[in-house]
């Protein structure tokens, strides 16, 4: 194995270096999409306490909760009235009634998604809709963005295993072919067919497992020292072996 051959081996890594960068950004978009979404949580207004109990229990029943918090109107009325500083005694604000409070929190994940849509299926049947303040606005936005991401997302590693694969077979074939031209203008013997086989096998592995592999390795390397989060899809290294994989199978059958 020359130079050559192993300049194509660099170049290969250092793009698959530049697809799991650029596959690790994309993963810091969506997570800072989902932190956004995380930081709306629910607020539901309880004027009828008989409402209270099922409403707490069947927020209980969603695992996927982040949590929630149950305030008496008494007591979201000296909160308010503490952080705003305003003139009012506790005997003067027990002379009126205040509705209780729910502040239902979800992760920042896509779990969180699928448990704010059960939160207020659950809402919906104890309290009216003007009780309920799920800042939607904003909160659809979000879910915009964050559907525009995973399209942009899926576009981009499309995009890049397409021209990774045209690189990779290419590269290899124009590599294979300097070697047989090569070998042309001499003499070719027995040995020199068998030497050039159990090269060329070398090569198929060395670029099937190498790029990949190393790339993937050291991303994941980082994770476990803590130098970075496992934000990169999975299946972008996934599509990598793949692209791998069958670039040399279709090199295999060209050759």
């Amino acid at each position: 194995m020359n130079a050559r051959f192993y300049l194509i081996l660099l170049l290969l890594s250092l793009l698959f270096g530049a697809w799991t960068y650029l596959a690790h950004n994309q993963g810091e978009s969506v997570k800072a999409c989902y932190q956004e979404l995380s930081s709306l949580p629910v607020y539901a207004y309880v004027a009828d306490t008989t409402h209270v109990e099922p409403i707490k229990n069947g927020l209980q029943g969603i695992s996927s909760l982040q949590g929630f918090e149950h305030e008496t109107g008494y007591q979201a009325a000296l909160e308010l009235i503490e952080a705003y500083g305003l003139p009012l005694s506790d005997e003067m604000v027990a002379t009126y009634r205040f509705p209780d409070l729910f502040t239902i929190t979800f992760p920042a994940d896509k779990a969180g998604i699928g448990a704010k849509a059960r939160v207020m299926d659950l809402l919906r049947v104890h309290l009216p809709e003007e009780d309920i303040d799920a800042q939607m606005g904003a909160y659809g936005k979000l879910l915009e963005e964050l559907d525009r991401l995973s399209h942009r997302n899926l576009i981009f590693n499309i995009f890049a295993s397409v021209l990774l694969f045209l690189i990779f077979i290419f590269s290899r074939i124009s590599y294979e072919l300097h070697i047989y031209l090569k070998q042309k203008r001499q003499l070719i013997s027995v040995v020199d067919v068998m030497r050039h086989n159990k090269l060329n096998a070398a090569h198929s592995w060395m670029m099937l497992l190498v790029p990949g592999a190393l790339v993937s390795g050291l991303y994941y390397l980082g994770v476990y020292l803590g130098r970075w989060e496992n934000l990169a899809s999975w299946w972008s290294f996934a599509s990598m072996g793949a692209l791998s994989l069958i670039a040399t199978l279709v090199i295999f059958f060209s050759l």
